[in-house]
């Protein structure tokens, strides 16, 4: 039975390895976070860096002023990293931002950008060397970067993740996705995350509600090569929403080791579980998280429920999901075994409230801070989250991508 949803959530279009000095900064400022905020803050979660702005109590997009090289607008999705590098989706302002070597100071600036010639603009186009409302960045297990184009119903894929500006100038390797009206084998409407993991590449094609899987990785800009698997649908043709073990309805991330496989199906307020990696179209999911069991999309806030998730990863033993409706991160302490589990663990509310949701809620009374009802000095911290979208673990580090915040916030994990 599909239980109707009591809400239109919002639309799927609204990663030198960190070194010594770094993973210090976050433990001691970890230490720190039991001191932190209002009320009993003994279990806050606190974030040691952040990206996209100069502190952690700036939240205006751009810094409230135009696109420049340290700031980022509503960022959607995963980061891409492999500890080293680092990419961020800059939704908002069309583009994608390149750190050669991840910055150890707040509100460093990118040394590179894809999607614009300069810093400072942020026009959108169809040419391969521009961008439209890109969500998630990827880099494969093999070196390259993918980018999921939103806006443009495309995927783009650099064989080796581009460090240099006449790489970026060179353009993609391949592209996927040509632009069809109907969903076909290669046609992609809004896809939202794409990675590349042992030379598959894996696609949410959230408006189709479906993940595409390539057995390997496409290599031409045609943009119409044929997909081998279908999730969520039981052909390469059709496109409908259900919430049964083989459906989805609008999934917005994935994560891979090759071995198992996570889908945040958003608006089906779950994350699905394959232990084992589909061999075959219309494969069902093992667990479901989220729900209690499967033909069922309720949706709340507490420790073994969403209200939008639509950011997930994994280390492979252990998995967070980004909670974008209860403005929070969870941590699942081990993976999928039973549906309906628990998690162990909450960024961006008090660790002992579960049921807390409101965004930017530093004292924890219930209300976004630095509102009409609530006349607390100040609205972001170091401690809160504001519809966060992605999160991505790497090398130690958690990231997760604060789009109401215009941020990109280090955790530890």
């Amino acid at each position: 039975m599909h239980f109707r949803r009591a809400f239109q959530a919002q639309s799927f279009l609204s990663r030198s390895r960190p070194g010594a000095a770094l993973a210090a900064v976050a433990a001691s400022l970890l230490l720190a976070a039991c001191g932190g905020g209002g009320g009993d803050k003994t279990d806050w979660e606190t974030a040691f860096q952040v990206i996209g702005h100069k502190n952690f109590q700036q939240d205006d997009p751009n810094d409230g002023s135009t696109p420049q090289a340290y700031t980022l607008a509503t960022p959607y999705g995963n980061v891409g990293t492999d500890g080293t590098k680092l990419y961020v989706a800059d939704t908002a302002n069309n583009r994608v931002l390149v750190w050669t070597s991840i910055p150890n100071a707040n509100g460093g600036a990118a040394n590179l950008v894809i999607g614009q010639s300069d810093f400072t603009t942020k026009t959108s186009g169809t040419a391969l060397g521009k961008l439209s409302t890109p969500n998630t960045v990827s880099i494969g297990n093999g070196g390259q970067l993918v980018i999921a184009d939103t806006g443009n119903n495309r995927v783009l894929i650099w064989n080796t993740a581009p460090t240099t500006q006449a790489a970026i100038d060179a353009g993609p390797d391949a592209v996927v996705g040509d632009g069809g009206a109907s969903p076909t084998a290669h046609t992609l409407n809004g896809p939202t995350s794409a990675i590349i993991v042992n030379n598959k590449l894996i696609v949410c094609d959230t408006g189709n509600n479906r993940v595409l899987i390539w057995n390997t990785i496409p290599t031409t800009k045609s943009g119409t090569t044929d997909a081998n698997l279908v999730l969520g649908q039981t052909n390469f043709t059709s496109n409908g929403d259900d919430d049964d073990a083989k459906s989805m309805y609008q999934p917005s991330s994935v994560w891979s080791d090759g071995a198992q496989l996570l889908v945040a199906d958003t608006q089906n307020y779950r994350v699905l579980y394959w232990r084992t990696f589909p061999q075959v179209s219309g494969t069902a999911a093992l667990n479901v998280v989220g729900q209690t069991d499967f033909s069922r999309s309720t949706h709340s806030t507490s420790s073994s429920t969403f209200q939008s998730p639509t950011g997930v990863t994994s280390d492979g033993a252990q998995f967070w999901v980004a909670d974008s409706g209860s403005n929070r991160v969870l941590k699942f302490s081990a993976m999928p075994t039973v549906n309906g589990m628990s998690a162990s663990l909450v960024y961006g509310q008090d660790n002992q409230n579960y049921t807390a949701s409101a965004a930017n809620d530093d004292d924890q009374n219930g209300k976004t801070d630095n509102t009409d009802d609530d006349q607390k000095n100040g609205a972001a911290t170091e401690h809160t989250l504001n519809g966060p979208t992605g999160v991505y673990v790497e090398s130690g580090v958690l990231y997760i991508t604060d789009r109401g915040n215009s941020r990109v916030e280090m955790y530890s994990p």
